[in-house]
């Protein structure tokens, strides 16, 4: 990732805030740049402005990538975080949560003829096509659990800001503690062997150690960046939780019936004893008389 790929972020934001009932700060209706994607420059239903503003996004990287010096690194990671973005849009939408972005992708972006003239044009974003063609498994996943993703990489795209923009040491070491936390909730959660969220996280890991070693000239505190995880917290509990559920149910299963029987049994001594006495008072009565 690069300070000027996150600025784009930043303006798309701009016009899609990412919270609901938050009021953009740009109009979008006065942004020629974006509407040009819309159906006939006008975009009548809010999927048909967030799909305006994920082909301009697109178009942004395209530009950057034709810059003397560009890493081409930085695109495999913009994709993963535009479509990150893109879920996060599409969750707050419960016609999409649950659909995966593979059948979203196809439906509503494979088929739209601005789409297949940008990302069919070599002279623009044959880097990206190629990513896009490479990462097709990463599209495997459902739009809700992507989503999740969003805020990490938002807040790595933060860190680079920090650094260009030249604000305190502080504000970057907080930011940093933000984005490993979150990391490492999402890692807990996700990295599981051989999956597109693996993937996802091993892309991160890397961009954010990247981060670490490109800027540690310029970050007073840099040895002082926590490293992320690179396995589950909890792996060997959830490796056994078969295991543990099942023991765990069974033993309480085999105390409640040594004191079920435990009762019983002093139940029934209790009884016989006092079978047994009053035998012995009967017997001791008639032997009285």
């Amino acid at each position: 990732m690069n300070d000027e790929i996150c600025s784009n972020f930043v303006v798309l934001r701009s016009y899609f805030p990412d919270d609901l009932g938050e009021s953009p700060t740009l109009d979008f209706n006065k942004s020629t740049s974006i509407k040009k994607y819309c159906p006939d420059d006008k975009c009548n239903t809010d999927l048909e402005k967030i799909m305006a503003g994920f082909l301009w996004s697109l178009e942004q990287n395209c530009s950057i990538s034709k810059k003397e010096g560009y890493d081409e690194n930085n695109t495999n990671v913009f994709f993963l975080y535009i479509i990150s973005w893109l879920s996060h849009k599409l969750n707050k939408n419960s016609e999409h949560y649950s659909t995966k972005i593979n059948d979203f992708y196809n439906k509503y972006v494979y088929s739209n003829q601005k789409y297949t003239s940008l990302i069919n044009d070599d002279s623009k974003c044959a880097n990206l096509k190629k990513i896009i063609d490479e990462k097709n498994d990463l599209l495997n996943i459902n739009i809700e659990d992507m989503s999740n993703f969003y805020d990490v990489f938002k807040l790595l795209c933060n860190m680079y800001d920090i650094v260009e923009t030249r604000a305190d040491d502080n504000t970057l070491l907080n930011d940093t503690t933000i984005f490993v936390n979150k990391y490492s909730e999402i890692n807990d959660y996700y990295n599981i062997e051989n999956t597109p969220y693996s993937k996802i996280l091993s892309v991160l890991l890397t961009d954010y150690n990247n981060f670490k070693t490109k800027n540690a000239n310029k970050i007073n505190n840099s040895k002082q960046f926590p490293d992320l995880p690179t396995e589950r917290a909890t792996k060997s509990f959830l490796r056994h939780s078969s295991i543990k559920i099942s023991v765990i149910p069974m033993t309480f299963i085999f105390f409640g019936l040594l004191i079920y029987l435990g009762i019983v049994y002093k139940t029934q001594f209790k009884n016989q004893k006092n079978k047994e006495e009053n035998k012995s008072l009967i017997y001791y009565s008639d032997y009285i008389n």
